[in-house]
Parts: C-alpha cells; sequence; structure tokens
C-alpha cells in the first residue's frame, strides 16, 4: 500500500491496494492515520461492490444511516438505507437518485445535523465527458490564512448550518423559517476531534448566520469568510474516472461540485462515516 500526495498539502493517491479483499489491522491504521493527515484520499481502480463499500466506509467509523428518504432506486437494493446514488437519471421525469444536477457550492457534508459526519465515501459509477468534477478545499489552512483580525472576529461564534435540496448553488437567507429546513449549530472555528488542528468550520452553501450578531454584521462576516474559502490556493479539483474511490474528511474540508452536461449520465455511489458534536477552538 503507497500513498503519494497529489493536491496543495491535503490530498493523496492510495495505490496498491485491493479493497475487494480484507484490509489488514495495519492497513486499518494506517488508512485513518493517512485521513487525519491528508482529508482527501483518492484510490483509483477499485470496483466495489456496495456491501464492499460499506465495509470500506465502517474502516472509519460506524456507516450512517442516510438523512433523505430512500432514492427511488431501479434496482431495489438491501443497502439503500446507507448507499445512495448521486445521480441526474431519471424515471418518468423523476431524479432515481439525489443531488442531480448542475453545479453545487461549497459545503460540509452534514453540517445541518447535531453530529455532522466524520467523512463521504464516493465511488463513481459513470462520469461525463467533461464536468462534473469535485473540488475540495481545506479549511484549515483557510483558516490558517485569515488576517489575525478576521480571525479573532471569528473563534469563540457559533453558526446555524441549514441545508435546502432544492437550491444547491445559492446563499440561504439569513431571515428564512428555521422550523421548514433541517438546520443544526456548531462553533465556527472547530479543533478537530481526532488530529486537534483547528480548522474554519462555515461555508457558502448552508451557513445561515452568527448566533448573537446583528444580520448586517453577520452577513459581512459570513462575506469575508467565505471569499476567504473560495480565493483558497489549497484548492484541489477531482476528474473522475470509473471505479475511482474518494473519502474525504467532512469536519475539516468543504468541497463543491461543478456543472457538466445535462445529456450525458453522472452516477456516483454515496457512503457515509457517523460523526460526533464539533467542539470549539479556544483560542486562536
Amino acid at each position: 500500500m503507497r500513498c503519494r500526495e497529489i493536491g496543495p498539502g491535503f490530498v493523496a493517491q492510495v495505490t496498491d491496494l485491493d479493497l475487494t479483499r480484507p484490509v489488514t489491522a495495519l492497513q486499518y491504521g494506517q488508512l485513518n492515520r493517512w485521513l487525519d493527515q491528508y482529508l482527501v484520499l483518492v484510490m483509483p481502480r477499485q470496483a466495489l461492490t456496495e456491501s464492499q463499500q460499506i465495509d470500506f466506509s465502517a474502516l472509519f467509523g460506524p456507516p450512517s444511516e442516510r438523512s433523505r428518504p430512500q432514492d427511488q432506486r431501479v434496482e431495489q437494493s438491501p443497502f439503500a438505507h446507507l448507499i445512495g446514488v448521486v445521480t441526474n437519471v431519471r424515471d418518468n421525469g423523476q431524479p432515481i437518485g439525489s443531488l442531480p444536477d448542475g453545479e453545487m457550492w461549497f459545503h460540509h457534508d452534514g453540517c445541518f445535523i447535531e453530529r455532522p459526519y466524520r467523512a463521504t465515501v464516493l465511488r463513481a459509477v459513470q462520469v461525463t465527458s467533461t464536468g462534473g468534477e469535485t473540488l475540495f478545499v481545506d479549511m484549515r489552512q483557510v483558516y490558517e490564512s485569515l488576517p489575525a483580525a478576521l480571525r479573532a472576529a471569528t473563534v469563540g461564534r457559533s453558526a446555524v448550518h441549514v441545508f435546502d435540496y432544492r437550491t444547491l448553488n445559492q446563499q440561504p437567507d439569513p431571515a428564512m423559517d428555521l422550523s421548514r429546513v433541517r438546520h443544526a449549530v456548531h462553533p465556527a472555528v472547530i479543533q478537530h476531534p481526532r488530529s486537534g488542528a483547528h480548522a474554519l468550520y462555515v461555508n457558502p452553501l448552508c451557513t445561515v448566520r452568527f448566533i448573537g450578531m446583528p444580520v448586517d454584521e453577520s452577513q459581512a462576516l459570513l462575506h469575508e469568510l467565505t471569499t476567504a474559502i473560495l480565493q483558497s490556493s489549497a484548492c484541489y479539483r477531482h476528474r473522475w474516472d470509473v471505479d475511482d474511490l474518494v473519502i474525504w474528511d467532512n469536519w475539516a474540508s468543504c468541497h463543491a461540485r461543478t456543472d457538466f452536461p445535462s445529456g450525458e449520465v453522472r452516477m456516483l455511489r454515496r457512503s457515509i462515516v457517523s460523526g460526533q458534536p464539533l467542539e470549539p477552538a479556544l483560542s486562536q
């Protein structure tokens, strides 16, 4: 099993590992250490079944049941409560999977629940000729790059996060009725539960507002922070190949999706590793 860095300090490719075979205790420990170190692990040529993908996810923690109702799967699967299909395929005009089309802004998976996911696993089943790429940003590096005054204004604050599946590329309305969507409150700067690193935990798609701030001040602070995310040099663009398997840390990275041709099929299988409540960074 080999690991080499392929991104700006937080992405690595793992090769010489066949995940259709049992993982040894040594490999298990090393994979967890690499995920904590790099945040994003790319593993090409992993033609896994749904059951094998769940087994892989379980190396990093208990697989999480999906937060949405089951997809209208073309083939009924005993693993539909643990494996989601991310695809633009439709049956009688209705998407058979979740998150079907177009661009999707930067976000943390599960930031709108009380125990945000540790990690997400995606395996590419069908890919488009262009577009449909996944962008990743290292939120540890984003935090470290903030000017001292901006860090001071952010540490110790908490923010409200929502996720409305009808709006995947626009910032949520700070005056929205939270009773109509799933939402949760988390520290704006967290201490990573495993590595102890400080990471910014806000994002353009899901963060609505900061607690205890006037709306205009909250929006101004959020604008500065999301600008830092969008302009960060700590960004990696993954162009998918069939059978690519990618796992990423949801606590210290966020991700986005680029648009792709509507007439082509994009299909990925998605599984989730359960998480825990996030603790605030206590100092700068």
